[in-house]
């Protein structure tokens, strides 16, 4: 029974996929800024994912993991440097806020979904670059998602009759407290993760002062 559970998560999951009408490729998602060669991710439109929405209307928080690859386009290419990005969002059904945290930074309180748009586009900045002349490419993934790694481990893990031994004696143990609970966040949750190529540019080099 447990590993059907199991196989029924995991096939939730992968039937998700990309958001609607967004395709890995699509350059709209991903850019290079001509000025400095940095790039350019549209994270603010992460939200327009009405299924990611409602979860997080539901009381689910939201988290945002982007990790961008600069590589050098060559006849062998090579990874000159990577850097990660994270962000989190909450929906606070009392006073109807958002919190969006980015990093470590302070949270933010916001009162609509179009200002937690903004304020995460406005916080995207990544300090990857070229620092060389030469012709380049970025690669890009991006991940969103409802339920943390680590829930997903508990689950798995209860799935496999790990926690069994947790439960006994207790009516109300880790399974009614917490892992059915993640049990049921799990069913259906929208996961979304995108895979995104810039084409290769021309960097001449920083400018001089």
């Amino acid at each position: 029974m447990r590993r059907f559970l199991l196989l029924t998560i995991l096939a939730s999951g992968l039937a998700l996929g990309l958001p609607s009408g967004v395709s890995a490729q699509d350059e709209t998602w991903i850019s290079v800024v001509p000025e400095t060669g940095a790039a350019r991710v549209e994270v603010g439109a992460l939200l327009d994912d009405r299924a990611l929405a409602n979860a997080m209307h539901e009381g689910l928080p939201l988290r945002i993991g982007v990790s961008v690859e600069l590589w050098a386009d060559r006849f062998f290419d090579s990874e000159e440097g990577r850097e990660e990005w994270k962000a989190s969002v909450v929906y606070d059904p009392v006073t109807l806020d958002y919190e969006v945290q980015v990093g470590d930074r302070d949270p933010a309180r916001l009162r609509s979904l179009t200002q937690v748009r903004e304020h995460l586009q406005r916080a995207f900045v990544l300090m990857l670059r070229p620092h060389r002349a030469g012709r380049y490419y970025y690669l890009a993934t991006v991940e969103m998602a409802t339920l943390s790694l680590s829930d997903l481990d508990e689950l798995r893990r209860w799935l496999s009759g790990d926690l069994a031994s947790g439960t006994q004696g207790d009516s109300e143990g880790a399974v009614t407290r917490g892992v059915r609970r993640l049990f049921v966040r799990a069913l259906g949750l929208p996961t979304r993760r995108l895979r995104l190529r810039t084409d290769a540019f021309d960097f001449e080099g920083a400018p001089s002062n």
